[in-house]
Parts: structure tokens; C-alpha cells; sequence
């Protein structure tokens, strides 16, 4: 069993995956492989269609045996091709007893040992987009997990040593001594995956855009097997070193988990005993062959899972990838990415097979002071050499049931950077969920990754930087890879340094994958039309989607190519071209085009029916004659009623048509007095008294006077020198300083008192415009001359305060009192009209301010007595 173990070592290391394609799953151009880590990626996607023919990632890494380094180069006699000989060659690597120590390094370091080994082959798959918001695919795989966890250094070295077999190697610090080994683990599963993926995208207005999609897996196990064994201790009591010779060991009790698929298991009758150690041994040669043929059929029920995942991305510059075409606005441009930033997050592999167990897989302890190793051949079957193994140690009945194997459930967080000019950085975190607990399991490992790249539609390159967690078992966590993809293939590697410049290689990893894709192109309209050259019937001239991209350059739908007046906006019925009046004569042949008129003038009207055109006729409503460009003549006097001003009578061509009856040389049409002759200057009327009025105007047609008084003089009736138009007094004689009346008798002595006591006495409530019931007499008094005097007296009153408060309330204050004054007076009879009140507030005092007497002085409202003059 010593080359198996070594070829799985090798198989690791020789072997790759790249977290399943990474440097070409980020890219915007990967298609269908995107499904695998997030089922939304496939919609609004830059390809319309896209096909895996097949592909294949590998990933293999351990921490115990390294190649070295020198024996990778492919030289003559090196590792790398004596390996492909055949291992019946002497010159085969297989075949040299010095294997070990010249091919490979074991590290001894203190830490647990561990194998990792994943593998996915992709089958044909496809995904297709099924508008602007939908998108499906089928993703098809083969997948295969080895994981191998815990092995101690001590159990490491005893297995590498081969129990003290390899020559040149000394084991005798293994022998008689505890070999302790906490928590073993092995865990293998491969099967088919069929995923069916949906997406959809949810927002995709403006700035913001998000999609999410679903992959529902149908799985089918093809095989799977576990072994844990917890607190195992091993004691190496001694070995044979010729070829057939077996070692003694002893395990002090431990528990095991053990089980593998029903499909790995060789059937009882091949396996016969070891007549010498009565240790089972297969000795058909040839049944590994059939098993291996077999080895497709599947070990479980049908499993289902399911993947999850959406996407967000942040388009600040979104209207730059929006256009119009084909009739529809905001188009987004399919062929480009438009994000500035995308924010994915996806949970993966939620699910499981159910596989049916093999006769051998069971739970049992061993406890044994001696146990005889029986070591295979390179070619034994390490399956069958376990469950031999297992059934030489402890007795069991065969079992028959099932045990379930979960998928390698992870998370994954992406974060892509657009820089411009298809330059891209991508940051991804793959999270693995472990699932210690589970009795049969594989896993992944953890992987971030920082991935830069140039992405364009069928070219790519990428330079990922990862720190993986599966490496870092390796004492290698940090790596750098790359990518090229032209058209499609795609070729990557996530760790060149197994290539270059470390000194032994622990593990490594290279993936290729060949596709059909058919992605977007960009809009294509070689006119600029917004008609896309796909549907454009005139794809080398602008035009317009009415007519599928053939112009129609006067917008009268109708095209250029069946309008006769292409530039001029018309109608269907005159193929294009214009009848502004709806005459039905196009306008280039219209004489009128404005306005409608019949076939017989060339579109012309004749309103009037005289056969002369309204154009040239200088009397379109009214029929006339020719030789009067269509006006009439209806007094027929040779002059057209359009120039004769007195067309309903007859006249002489010297008058305008109009006639002169009196015969004063002023046609009867401007003679104000056509029966009666007189000068033209007054329109042939006589004014015999030339006073500048006309007789029948004039009051008094035979004596002269002004105009104002209708041609009449002026009288005066009271003869005192003053016209009665400008006496106030016109039957009374007067003086002319009074207007024609007799003076105003003066005021008495008496009058004036009652009016300066009315002044003297007047008061006010304090900051109010209420008169004090005191000052009542003394304005009666006053009424009562004023009322006597009605015709040759008025009242001026003026009101005034001191200077308390503001000027604005002091003002109203004047003007309230004032006109208290006069309201009271015209309540006792005075003519409103012979009262006459202003007001002036503190800004006519007649008294110092600053003494109370002083302000009691200019609180006041004056009387003054206006007599008519």
C-alpha cells in the first residue's frame, strides 16, 4: 500500500483547482461558469448565449511530502518523465528503491499533516439570456472531494517510512514508543451535478441596479467513503525489512467511524487468506479492471441542493449607457459593463446525497496488542486493503442502510472595481463551512483573493494575488497566479510559484475550459438614425422608425421615396406634396395657395362671380366690370363705385361722381348747405353777419357775437359794468371785487365773542378726541351763527397737540379732535361743506413744550371765521 499512499501524495501535488477557475470566474465574459459562484451573474450578462464544451480545475496540496524541485524540470532521467514510464521498466521511478529520498522531501515540523484534493470537470452547460430581465442556465459538472485532516508527524513518518521498509531510512525512534493521534480524518465523495439557474434582475433604473438568481441542483453520487478515528494510539513493536514481510503494531482502544459507498466494495468470494498470516488478500488481478469499469454506476440516492445569490451595482455614469433605438427610449447598452462598483453575495452547495453503505462500513473499536500489517503492492486496491484490514482486526455483521454526504457548503462576498478602459479589480472571499460535527463530510478550504485584470469582450488576462487556506497547511498561504483567455479558452494557474522559485512543491493547480460564447455587440446604427442596421431599410441614410430607417425629410409621413415634394410637408393623396387651402391643387401648381379656389382660375378664388380672380380683382365681393378691375358702376356715370364718391348718384368726373346742386362750386357730398350757394371756405354756406358762425348756426344770423354765446352778444341785465356770465350777483348791481354782488356785512362784535369763547372753552378728555361736556354751550353758541350765516360764513378748524408721545400718534390725535369738532357742529345744523378741517399734530406749537402750562396751550383746535367775498 506504500505507492498508493504515495501516488495519492503525488496526485496532490501534480493535481489543481483555482477555488473552481479563479482569474477567468471573474471576469464579465466568463458566461455560464459565473453560475458557480453566484446563479445571478448569468442574467444581465455580456453574453446573449454562451456554451461550455468542457473544462476542467484542479486543486491539490498537502504538508508532508514535497517533490523537489530539481526532479520536476522535464530532463532526461528526471522525475517527471521517468514517472510516465511504465512501472515494469527499470528505468521507471516506481521501480527505484531510492524513490523516496531522491524524488521527494518529507517535512518534520511538529504540526498535523493534511491532504487536500478537490476537482470539478465541467460537461456541456450553457445559459442564455431571455430579455432585458431573464436568464437561464444549465450547468452540468463532475465533482470530486479528498480531504485528509489530522494525521500526526509521528503517524506521518511511520506511514512515509512504510513501517521501517524504505531503505536508507531509520525508524528505530518510532519503535516500542506511544504513537498518539488525536483526530484522524478521511473523507472522500465524487458525483454528477446537474444545476438548473434562474435569475432575474429587480432594479435596473438609474444609479442603482440589483439582480438575484437561483440554482436548483439535482445531485447523483458516483462514490464516497469516511474514516474518523478519535484518540488513536499506535505502538510499532518491529518490521521485516524483504519485500513480503509484515509489521507488528499495537492499538490500545480506540473508536472508528468508518464507511464507504456500496459501489467500492470487492465481493467476498474474490477475497481469499494469506496462508502464512491468515490476513484476507485479492488476489484477482483482474478485478480491479471491472470495478473500475464499473465505477460510474451510482452509490446514492437522487440528492438535491441549491445555491443563492444576488448582486448589486452602484452606475453613477448610467446615462451615458443609455440610448434610443428601434422606437424604445433608455435602452441599456448590453455590451457594457456599467457599474463603478458590484457588490455580490452568495451562499453555495446547501444540500446533500444519501449513498447506500458498503458491507464493511460500520462503527467498532480496536484494542489489539498485535496486529500484523500485511503491506500491498502498488497495484492493490486501497479499498478492499482497508476492509481486509478492518476485518482481520474486529468481528462484525455486514450492515446494510445508508449515510449522508454534504456538500461543501461556502460563502462568498465579491467586490468588483471598474477603473475604466476594461481595467477591473476584483476582491473575493471564499468562506468554507467545515461541518466538524458531521461523521462523513468533505470541505473546502478558505480563500481571499485580490484579483486585478484587463477584461475585454474575447481577450483577458488576470494576475489574482490569494491567501488560501488550504495552502497555508503547506506553510505556503499567500500565492499569485494568472490567467489568459483569447476568444474560447481560457488557461490559469492561481500558483505560478510551484513553477518558479520555491524549493519543493507541496501542491499546485492549473484549469482550462473551452466555451462557445456569443456575446452583445454594440448598437449598431451606420446612419445614426435610432434605427438599428438590422431593421434599417435605408441603412446608408438617416430616416425615421415609421418607415424602418428610410428618411421622411418634411415629416408628412410619407416617405421620401414616394413623396413628390419631399421637403415640403403634404398629403397622402397628392403624394406628399402640400394643398395649404384644401383646393385640391398642390400648392407648386396653385396660383392661390393660400387660399381655395377652383381647377378653372388654377386654385384661384372669384368670390363675386364676375370671372375676374379675387387677386386681381380690386372688388372681390361686389361683381363689376373688367374695365373696372371687377369693381361696379352703379350710377353709371363712368366712374367705379370704388373711387366715386357718390356712387348711388350720378356726377361729373370734377366732383368725384358726386353732383352740385346749387351750383357754388362745393360738390353736394362737402356742402354743408347744398340748396343754398356759399363760400367754399364754409362749405358752401352763407354767414351774412361774418361773425365766423354759419347762418343756420347762428343764434343771431344778422347781428354779429362770440361763438361761446351762439353768434348773440352778451347781456347785462343789473347794468352795473359786469357781463351776466361773469355776475355772481346777475339781477342785483354789485362791485366787481365781489363778483357782481353787494359786500358781506362785517362780523359784529358779539359774533366774534361767542367765537373766540367757543375757541377759549373747548377741552378734550385726556389723549382722546372726546369733547368735555363744558365746552357744549359755547360750541352751540356757535352753531347757531354759523347757521345764521349759512350763505356768507365758513369754519376753518385746525387741530394741534403738544409734543407727548410719537410724531404719527400726536398727527392722529390732531386729526381725530378736529374732526370731533366738526362732526358735533354738523349735528347741530352747520352745512357739512361750510366746516373745513385740517390738522397739524405737535408741529405748530404756540407755547413752550417743557412747562405744563406750555402744553396745555398747544393742545388746541382753532376756529377761524372765512367770510364770502
Amino acid at each position: 500500500m506504500k505507492k498508493s499512499l504515495i501516488a495519492l501524495s503525488l496526485l496532490t501535488i501534480l493535481s489543481s483547482k483555482a477555488q473552481d477557475y479563479l482569474g477567468f470566474i471573474n471576469s464579465n465574459y466568463c458566461g455560464i461558469t459565473g453560475a458557480y459562484i453566484n446563479p445571478a451573474n448569468i442574467v444581465d450578462n455580456r453574453m446573449r448565449f454562451d456554451m461550455t464544451l468542457g473544462g476542467i480545475s484542479m486543486y491539490g496540496i498537502n504538508n508532508y511530502l514535497g517533490v523537489k524541485r530539481s526532479d520536476i524540470i522535464a530532463k532526461e532521467g528526471s522525475f517527471y518523465k521517468s514517472l510516465l514510464k511504465s512501472s515494469g521498466n527499470s528505468n521507471s521511478a516506481w521501480a527505484d528503491s531510492m524513490f523516496q529520498q531522491k524524488y521527494l522531501n518529507n517535512v518534520e515540523n511538529g504540526s498535523d499533516k493534511s491532504v487536500y484534493f478537490t476537482a470539478r470537470v465541467a460537461l456541456p452547460s450553457f445559459m442564455i439570456n431571455l430579455g432585458k430581465k431573464d436568464a437561464i442556465g444549465l450547468n452540468i459538472s463532475a465533482r470530486n472531494y479528498v480531504n485528509v485532516d489530522g494525521v500526526s508527524p509521528a503517524l506521518a513518518s511511520l506511514l512515509f517510512t512504510d513501517i521501517g521498509r524504505t531503505p536508507g531510512y531509520d525508524v528505530s525512534s518510532l519503535q516500542n514508543i506511544d504513537i498518539n493521534n488525536k483526530q484522524l480524518s478521511v473523507n472522500y465523495m465524487s458525483w454528477l451535478e446537474y444545476g438548473l439557474t434562474y435569475a432575474h434582475v429587480f432594479k435596473s433604473d438609474n444609479e442603482h441596479f440589483f439582480k438575484g438568481g437561483v440554482t436548483a441542483k439535482l445531485l447523483q453520487g458516483l462514490a464516497s467513503a469516511y474514516l474518523n478515528v478519535k484518540d488513536l494510539t499506535v505502538k510499532f513493536n518491529g518490521a521485516w525489512l524483504n519485500q513480503d514481510s509484515m509489521a507488528m503494531l499495537s492499538v490500545i482502544k480506540t473508536d472508528v467511524n468508518y464507511g464507504h459507498s456500496n459501489n467500492l466494495e470487492i465481493p467476498s468470494s474474490t477475497i481469499k487468506g494469506d496462508a502464512r498470516n491468515n490476513i484476507p488478500v485479492v488476489d484477482d488481478p483482474t478485478l480491479y479492471g471491472t470495478l473500475l469499469n464499473g465505477y460510474p454506476k451510482f452509490a446514492s440516492h437522487p440528492g438535491f441542493g441549491f445555491d443563492l445569490g444576488m448582486v448589486y451595482e452602484w452606475r453613477p455614469d448610467y446615462a451615458s449607457y443609455q440610448y434610443d433605438m428601434d422606437n424604445k427610449t433608455g435602452l441599456w447598452r448590453r455590451d457594457k459593463n456599467k457599474y463603478r462598483i458590484k457588490a455580490g453575495l452568495s451562499l453555495l452547495d446547501v444540500g446533500g446525497m444519501r449513498f447506500a453503505k458498503g458491507v464493511n462500513s460500520n462503527n467498532f473499536t480496536i484494542d489489539s496488542d498485535s496486529i500484523r500489517y500485511r503491506l500491498y503492492k502498488t497495484g492493490d486496491y486501497p479499498v478492499s486493503s482497508v476492509d481486509s484490514i478492518i476485518r482481520s482486526l474486529v468481528t462484525y455483521n455486514d450492515v446494510e442502510g445508508t449515510y449522508k454526504m454534504a456538500l461543501p457548503t461556502s460563502l462568498i462576498a465579491q467586490l468588483d472595481f471598474n477603473l475604466g478602459s476594461n481595467f477591473y479589480i476584483d476582491l473575493m472571499g471564499f468562506f468554507a463551512f467545515k461541518k466538524k460535527n458531521r461523521e462523513a463530510k468533505v470541505h473546502d478550504f478558505t480563500n481571499i483573493s485580490l484579483t486585478p485584470r484587463w477584461d475585454h469582450k474575447w481577450f483577458g488576462i488576470a494576475v489574482p494575488f490569494a491567501y488560501n487556506e488550504a495552502a497555508a497547511i503547506a506553510n505556503q498561504p499567500f500565492r499569485i497566479g494568472t490567467m489568459v483567455r483569447l476568444g474560447p479558452l481560457a488557461i490559469g494557474t492561481n500558483d505560478m510559484g510551484n513553477w518558479f522559485g520555491k524549493k519543493d512543491v507541496f501542491g499546485t493547480d492549473v484549469y482550462v475550459i473551452l466555451k462557445l460564447p456569443i456575446p452583445y455587440g454594440r448598437p449598431k446604427d451606420r446612419d445614426k438614425d435610432k434605427v438599428s442596421d438590422k431593421l434599417d431599410n435605408c441603412i446608408n441614410t438617416p430616416g425615421v422608425w415609421e418607415f424602418m430607417g428610410c428618411p421622411d425629410t418634411d415629416g408628412d409621413h410619407i416617405p421620401d421615396v414616394d413623396d413628390k415634394c419631399p421637403t415640403v410637408p403634404g398629403i397622402k393623396e397628392l403624394q406628399g406634396c402640400p394643398d395649404k387651402d384644401g383646393d385640391g391643387i398642390i400648392d407648386t401648381e396653385d396660383d392661390c395657395p393660400d387660399v381655395k379656389g377652383p381647377k378653372e382660375f388654377n386654385g384661384c378664388p372669384d368670390r363675386d362671380g364676375d370671372k375676374i380672380i379675387d387677386k386681381n380683382d380690386s372688388c372681390p365681393d361686389i361683381a363689376g366690370l373688367k374695365e373696372f378691375e371687377g369693381c361696379p358702376d352703379k350710377d353709371g356715370d363712368g366712374i367705379s363705385d370704388k373711387v366715386d364718391e357718390c356712387p348711388d348718384v350720378f356726377g361729373p368726373k370734377e366732383f368725384n361722381g358726386c353732383p352740385d346742386k346749387d351750383g357754388d362750386g362745393t360738390p353736394d357730398s362737402k356742402d354743408a348747405c347744398p340748396d343754398v350757394p356759399g363760400p367754399k371756405e364754409y362749405k358752401g354756406c352763407p354767414d351774412k353777419d361774418a361773425d365766423g358762425l354759419l347762418d343756420h348756426e347762428d343764434g343771431c344770423p344778422d347781428v354779429a357775437g362770440p361763438k361761446e354765446n351762439k353768434g348773440c352778444p352778451w347781456p347785462d341785465t343789473d347794468k352795473d359794468g359786469i357781463l351776466d356770465k361773469d355776475d355772481a350777483c346777475p339781477t342785483v348791481a354789485g362791485q366787481g371785487q365781489y363778483k357782481g354782488c353787494p359786500p358781506p356785512p362785517p362780523i359784529k362784535a358779539a359774533e366774534q365773542k361767542i367765537i373766540e369763547r367757543a375757541f377759549k372753552s373747548l377741552e378734550f378728555a385726556t389723549g382722546k378726541d372726546v369733547i368735555k361736556a363744558k365746552s357744549f354751550p359755547s360750541l352751540n353758541a356757535l352753531a347757531t351763527i354759523l347757521v345764521t350765516h349759512k350763505g356768507d360764513w365758513k369754519l376753518q378748524l385746525s387741530g394741534h397737540t403738544d409734543n407727548d408721545g410719537s410724531a404719527e400718534s400726536n398727527m392722529l390725535l390732531s386729526e381725530k379732535r378736529a374732526k370731533a369738532v366738526k362732526k358735533y357742529l354738523e349735528k347741530k345744523g352747520v352745512i357739512a361743506d361750510n366746516i373745513m378741517a385740517d390738522w397739524h399734530g405737535d408741529t405748530k406749537p404756540i407755547a413752550d413744550n417743557s412747562t405744563p402750562s406750555g402744553k396745555q396751550k398747544n393742545r388746541r383746535v382753532e376756529m377761524k371765521i372765512i367770510t364770502k367775498e
